[in-house]
């Protein structure tokens, strides 16, 4: 290590890159609640279908006693057509 002049300086380049990756990982880090919250969005939206589905099938079984058109169609649709955002 003869150039001391060229030693620092490429040690303060590796130390500025070094600190710029870490800056970039902390934003990375910092700004990816977007994936919890899309977790907990979708833990509830699991949580919503699974009622949704319970309710369906308890209206199937009633409508298997009552008979009723009017419910047999929208019970109908209900099944034809899934659930969309």
């Amino acid at each position: 290590m003869k150039n001391h002049f060229t030693t620092t300086f490429l040690n303060v380049i590796l130390g500025f890159l070094v600190l710029l990756s870490v800056g970039f990982t902390y934003l990375v880090i910092h700004r990816e609640p977007v994936v919890a919250d899309s977790a907990a969005e979708a833990r509830q939206d699991n949580s919503n279908l699974i009622k949704v589905n319970a309710i369906l099938n308890d209206t199937a079984a009633y409508n298997a006693t009552a008979h009723d058109p009017e419910l047999a169609h929208i019970l109908l649709i209900a099944q034809e057509k899934p659930a969309t955002r």
